[in-house]
């Protein structure tokens, strides 16, 4: 997972696009240019007309459109033109211009953050999916959903959910479930993801790269779970030794 791609959200008409396709995970997808299309809300306009020291940059824009690559990915999102300005050193002249920047808000199957194991369980893999589209128009409910995750994640991992106090049968919150499971790899780091479920349940004051990083340390937990390569060598190494060499000739 980069986590340049991900901070870095808005684009123009003509950028090269480089979230992964939903489909291949690839970075393919291309904006199709004739099905993208843009327009200033009817509020931006109004307030163009009634103000005498508008500015280029006060315009809202909106957008819609779609993306291609082994399929079709449909998108929206807001924009607003964005100054920028060179000098010129052989016509010894400054050149400025306006170019619209566009910043997507949702996608038509959503883009994946990043590639989610395929031995996670269905009902994980389906909450993960969702934190995915939440990441573009909406931080804090993301945050929620990753938060979420987690508890599933604890769940399918057999972690106790309940303890008995006075006869009573008592929820355990997810900091102390997280903290009694018997992984300390990757302990920690289930701790900081949920610090940042935490402030999307809390009006937390969320950054996109917040949830970039939560995502890169759920990414590499979940690698460390479903896809962990030492473990597959150690268990190897055992059947090996303990067989004392190679497999035997299975007989004819």
């Amino acid at each position: 997972m980069e986590l340049n791609i991900w901070t870095k959200r808005h684009f123009t008409a003509d950028s090269k696009i480089e979230w992964p396709c939903p489909n291949c995970n690839n970075k393919t997808l291309e904006i199709v240019k004739t099905k993208f299309h843009e327009e200033e809300t009817a509020a931006s306009k109004k307030y163009r007309k009634e103000n005498e020291d508008w500015e280029p940059e006060w315009i809202d824009l909106v957008f819609s459109g779609q993306l291609t690559c082994n399929d079709i990915i449909f998108f929206t999102g807001t924009g607003s033109p964005e100054h920028s300005g060179y000098y010129d050193y052989k016509a010894d002249s400054y050149n400025e211009g306006w170019t619209n920047t566009f910043t997507p808000s949702f996608f038509q199957p959503s883009i994946p953050i990043f590639k989610i194991p395929d031995n996670c369980s269905k009902e994980l893999t389906a909450e993960i999916r969702h934190s995915f589209k939440l990441f573009w128009c909406d931080l804090p409910s993301c945050a929620n959903r990753i938060r979420v995750a987690l508890e599933i994640l604890m769940n399918e991992q057999g972690v106790k959910k309940y303890e008995i106090k006075n006869g009573k049968r008592i929820p355990i919150n997810l900091h102390k479930r997280i903290e009694q499971y018997n992984h300390p790899e990757i302990k920690d780091l289930l701790l900081a993801i949920k610090w940042i479920g935490n402030s999307g349940s809390h009006n937390g004051t969320l950054e996109t790269i917040d949830i970039v990083e939560a995502f890169r340390l759920l990414e590499f937990s979940l690698n460390k779970l479903y896809n962990d390569e030492t473990k597959e060598l150690k268990k190897i190494t055992k059947e090996i030794i303990k067989r004392k060499g190679a497999r035997k000739a299975k007989k004819k």
